[in-house]
């Protein structure tokens, strides 16, 4: 993978920022396309790194992703707005960013002919399951 370009979505946060650190040691290009919601800290180690790129935008806004998305291998979907709470209190937000902006991003990625799409999350930006609901989904 040295030498790829990976843009990350949603790379500020704490997932996407211990992504960021692995993936520069191996050589990789990384772009952080973010908006900052959660703050900027876990990239602050980065900054003036040769192989790090920043772009603050909201993953809503299609033209500033496609740019962002131009001439990347890799795109690492992780931006959402993430736990029960924040998503119960903008139930609006919570379905934009995360069902109709992955799909975007995901169709977007796709038609820009980026080799690969990862879609890497965790259950937090779901919101809150009763017990079982994972196994009666799959």
């Amino acid at each position: 993978m040295k030498g790829a370009r990976v843009l990350v979505t949603g790379g500020a946060g704490y997932v996407g920022s211990r992504l960021v650190a692995y993936l520069l040691t191996r050589g990789v290009h990384v772009t952080v396309y973010d908006s900052l919601a959660y703050g900027a800290a876990g990239l602050l180690p980065f900054i003036g790194e040769r192989s790090f790129c920043f772009i603050q935008g909201d993953i809503r806004e299609a033209t500033a992703l496609r740019s962002a998305m131009r001439s990347v291998d890799v795109v690492v979907h992780l931006a959402a707005l993430v736990g029960e709470p924040a998503c119960a209190h903008d139930s609006v937000t919570a379905e934009q960013v995360n069902c109709d902006a992955a799909i975007a991003a995901m169709n977007l990625a796709d038609e820009l002919s980026v080799d690969r799409f990862i879609f890497f999350s965790t259950c937090s930006n779901y919101g809150a399951a009763s017990a079982g609901a994972a196994t009666a989904a799959v």
